[in-house]
């Protein structure tokens, strides 16, 4: 082979091995090249599935682009030398070549011309390269020695990204099949009836892609809820991305959401695509939609009535295919009352509204919650927790749950790992939860129920003399979520402890 056919040779099967991901497909494509540039008879690819385990045979092709029905007649003999010397291996005719006197295999398969070289990665041996003539003698010469080295450093890095992206694609399907169980809505705890009423309506709207708005209080398991619509949808191939919009400046958000173009902005350095591009062909859930501003309203409105959005700094409009789930903890239709919120935008969100009651109205499935979060809880703590005292399931059922499923989880999490025995006491649970006695017959405030969590929120946080990360840990809220109500007693001219 000419030095000038060698380097175009390899650039060939370069090409070739940077376009195709395909594992089966890339070893096929770069074995018939192998033949045709060095004039092989056949073509071989040895691998090890693992470290120390014996090789296999992966492809086996011949001269007519053909898979090769008995790929293990070739020289053992000369596998065996290049996996002891880790070195390339040509003879011209085999049949004559002391090296090879004895070889069973050279004889039976009349084996003439052979050139084998080894894939390593490092220096470890991963593989071989096998090619042989059984016709003629003489067909293979240094420079094919030369060149099918060179081919196998390049294919070796190949092999080994495309075996790591089979693996990939491998492990991302039985994630996905996993995320598929968890979310199917078996494995969705609660019996109460307005929990099931809400599960009912969850079933009727997953097989369109009408806009849905959950409606309730922080820790009622709204993301739950949403990624349950996607995942038991005709979209759960797709992908299902979340964004939290409470709490983040507005063009923060609107970069998030719309992406950018490079040089439209300070630190623009680069295009950047959107969240809504990203979800295109899936589900797009926007948690806190009642915090957004009217410049993100007005171009949310127009992905929902037109599906389509435009990048910061770019004329130019994108199609995309989302289905939008949204939440709220807010009324938005007193929102829309009190001018901060789009009318417009209210009604092309909500065409249908599922409500989520707070736990406090699903007393029924609290000892159903606990031993949920009891065997998820224990595994993370590595303890074996075998039950909860009446006493403290008492204490739990008549507690408020200001921050609902979520604050029960971390009430359970802390009580394993307090608990100095088996089974949790009442002794194990968090002070919030024994600080309020059971729950008797309602009394008449005069105040909201959203007055009431702000009045219990300020309490806590003064119990905690004004640390609001140990105030969210105890109502098992998030910070940004606490920040939030605190930005409302604020406005309600509260107080609040620095």
């Amino acid at each position: 082979m000419t030095d000038r056919k060698e380097i175009l040779a390899l650039y060939d099967i370069s090409q070739v091995i940077n376009s195709i991901p395909d594992f089966e497909e890339l070893l096929s494509k770069v074995m018939d090249l192998v033949i045709s540039t060095t004039r092989a008879e056949r073509g071989f690819i040895m691998l090890r599935d693992a470290p120390g385990e014996e090789m296999s045979v992966k492809v086996a092709r011949n001269l007519e682009q053909k898979d090769i029905e008995k790929p293990g007649e070739i020289s053992q003999t000369t596998l065996n030398q290049v996996m002891e010397t880790g070195e390339p291996l040509l003879t011209s005719d085999a049949k004559t070549d002391p090296r090879f006197t004895g070889s069973e295999s050279v004889m039976l398969y009349n084996i003439r011309s052979v050139l084998c070289t080894p894939l390593k990665k490092q220096s470890e041996i991963i593989g071989l390269i096998y090619i042989d003539s059984r016709t003629t003698s003489n067909v293979f010469t240094e420079d094919d020695k030369d060149f099918l080295a060179a081919f196998a450093n390049m294919a070796a890095i190949s092999i080994e990204n495309a075996r790591l992206q089979a693996r990939l694609r491998q492990e991302n399907l039985i994630l996905k099949k996993e995320i598929r169980h968890h979310y199917q809505f078996d494995n969705i705890v609660g019996k109460s009836a307005k929990f099931l009423a809400a599960l009912s309506l969850v079933e009727r709207v997953l097989d369109s892609s009408v806009p849905v708005l959950i409606q309730g209080e922080s820790g009622t398991g709204k993301e739950l809820i949403a990624r349950a619509i996607h995942y038991n949808g005709p979209r759960r191939e797709a992908m299902f991305l979340a964004q939290y919009c409470g709490a983040l400046p507005e063009t923060l958000l609107e970069s998030e959401l719309f992406g950018y173009k490079k040089g439209s902005f300070t630190g623009a350095t680069a295009n950047k695509m959107g969240l809504f591009e990203e979800a295109d062909g899936g589900t797009f859930f926007l948690d806190e939609i009642g915090d957004i501003s009217p410049t993100i309203q007005a171009k949310l409105l127009r992905v929902l009535q037109d599906g389509e959005m435009r990048r910061i700094g770019e004329n130019k409009s994108i199609r995309v295919d989302v289905r939008i789930i949204s939440a709220t903890n807010r009324n938005l239709k007193q929102e829309v009352a009190e001018g901060r919120f789009r009318e417009d935008l209210y009604y092309r969100l909500n065409v249908v509204t599922i409500e989520l009651p707070p736990l406090r109205e699903r007393r029924d499935d609290i000892p159903l919650l606990i031993h949920y979060f009891l065997e998820n809880s224990q595994q993370a703590a590595a303890k074996k927790i075998s039950d909860i005292t009446r006493e403290a399931k008492e204490a739990m059922a008549g507690y408020y749950w200001p921050g609902n499923i979520r604050e029960l989880e971390n009430v359970i999490s802390y009580a394993i790992v307090m608990t100095k025995g088996s089974i949790i006491g009442v002794e194990d649970l968090p002070g919030s939860v024994l600080s309020q006695k059971p729950e008797a017959q309602p009394v008449i405030t005069g105040k909201t129920m959203h007055q009431m969590e702000l009045d219990y929120i300020l309490s806590t946080l003064r119990a905690c003399q004004g640390d609001r990360k140990r105030t969210a840990n105890q109502l098992g809220i998030s910070l940004r979520t606490l920040q939030y109500k605190l930005k409302e007693l604020k406005q309600d001219g509260h107080a609040l402890e620095k």
